[in-house]
This record gives structure tokens, C-alpha cells and sequence, in this order.
């Protein structure tokens, strides 16, 4: 098993015998160690606002080691919007690693599972809280595995929960699975950078004495994107239409 390390590192896939460079940093949390955090979060780019809503969409995932998450910091801007701050320390370091962890801010554990969204044709994330990790768990587990990655199954996600419910869930069903790799579909974004900050221990220190962060010159709402060397699928071609319909329930 893997543990976060703050360097870049080379990782060989067993399934593909391809390898690939993943940069891992503090604050990123593997599947099997975000009980080691505290806390839980809410909705993202990718949403169902109401009960009974629904969409088609694709993980974008091959399989459970592709599931990263975050510790991050919540925190209130200037402008009274709520953001996400990269922690800088792994839950087993000193609080001074992080001076946010050192002043006692919360901490909280985010997913943000990037989708195909069928019906809209675009690649959206998804905000989920630490218990929807397990979740994500156990889907890549029954529908993944050395000869097909979770990315070539299509599922329907139905709302269950009126909007502003604590207590709504989202039922996940398996519709279609076909040839489909990561390879055909759009590049994922990386939340890092973009929908949580990535700021340096001096910037955090210079958060707390003022309330907001030193100019970066960098638009902070812009997602950057995690790059893949090839893409069979031609953007010529126009989108499948699928017409919506009910398969077997994962959840």
C-alpha cells in the first residue's frame, strides 16, 4: 500500500504494464486512510438539485487506486464565500506542520469524484464526504477489475431528498458497460490549485494575521487540468444520445 509522500513518483499499473507519473502531495488522502480525519462536506460541480432527479454519467476512474481524497481546511474569503484550503500535513505530523492545524481550524475530508456527465457531455466533479469514500469503494471493487476499468460502465444517479435535506442519498444503478477507457474521454480536472487552494505554509500564516491570502497573480476559479498523452475518441464525431432507463441497483 502506498502512503502520501510530497515528491513525484513513478507508478506501474498492473493492468496495463503502462507507467505513469502521478504527483502526490500533503494533503491528498488515500482510500483506506480517511478515518484518520475528521469531517464531511457537501455538493460540487456535479449536483441533482431536487428529489427524483437524475442523470447518466461515467467515473472516471479504472479502479479503487485511482480514488484520492483531501484533507482540507474550510475557510471564509474576503468576499464571504466558502473555500477549501490544502492541508499541509499528514494526519500523523506535528499541528505545526500546518498553521492552520496549528490555530485549531477544521479540517475536513473531501472526494471530489470526477464524472462524464452523458447527458450534458462534459466532465464534472462531484463533492462527497468521507462516507461516500467507502461507497466509491465498493462500486470500483464490483465493477472494475484487470480487464475492465470502472470507466467503461455507465450508471444512472437518482436524488433521493428534497433540496436542502441533511439526510438526502443518491441511488447509483449500472445501465451499460461497453469498451470505454480513460483514453476515450475528456482530461479530468485536478481540484488541486482550483477548487482547493494549494497555498504555502507563508500564505497561510499571512491568512490568519490579515483574513485573506497574499496576490498570487493566478485566477483561482480556473481548474487546471490532468493531461493525458492520447485520445482515441474523435471530437468530431457527434455525442451518443442514450435514452434514459433503469438497470440494476448498486446503492
Amino acid at each position: 500500500m502506498t502512503n502520501i509522500m510530497i515528491h513525484v513518483t513513478i507508478e506501474e499499473s498492473k493492468d496495463t504494464n503502462k507507467n505513469y507519473r502521478k504527483e502526490v502531495t500533503m494533503g491528498r488522502v488515500r482510500y483506506d486512510e480517511v478515518d484518520k480525519y475528521g469531517g464531511q462536506g457537501g455538493a460540487g460541480f456535479f449536483s441533482l438539485k431536487d428529489d427524483g432527479d437524475t442523470a447518466r454519467i461515467r467515473f472516471l476512474y479504472n479502479g479503487v487506486d485511482d480514488i484520492e481524497a483531501f484533507a482540507v481546511h474550510p475557510i471564509e474569503g474576503e468576499d464571504g464565500r466558502k473555500r477549501y484550503v490544502n492541508c499541509l500535513r499528514e494526519y500523523r505530523q506535528p499541528l505545526d506542520t500546518c498553521p492552520f492545524c496549528r490555530e485549531r481550524k477544521a479540517t475536513q475530508v473531501k472526494l471530489f469524484v470526477p464524472i462524464y456527465n452523458v447527458d450534458e457531455d462534459k466532465v464534472q466533479l462531484w463533492e462527497r464526504g468521507k462516507k461516500f469514500v467507502q461507497k466509491m469503494v465498493s462500486i470500483c471493487s464490483r465493477y472494475s477489475n484487470s480487464d475492465t476499468p470502472l470507466c467503461a460502465h455507465e450508471f444512472d444517479v437518482e436524488r433521493r431528498g428534497k433540496k436542502g435535506d441533511t439526510s438526502t442519498t443518491y441511488e447509483i444503478f449500472e445501465v451499460e458497460k461497453d469498451n470505454t477507457t480513460l483514453e476515450d474521454l475528456p482530461d479530468v480536472p485536478n481540484p488541486l490549485g482550483g477548487l482547493v487552494l494549494d497555498k504555502s505554509a507563508e500564505d497561510m500564516d499571512f491568512f490568519l494575521e490579515t483574513g485573506y491570502f497574499p496576490p498570487d497573480g493566478e485566477d483561482e476559479d480556473e481548474q487546471p487540468v490532468r493531461r493525458r498523452e492520447s485520445r482515441d475518441r474523435d471530437r468530431d464525431e457527434a455525442p451518443r444520445r442514450r435514452t434514459p432507463g433503469r438497470g440494476r441497483d448498486v446503492y
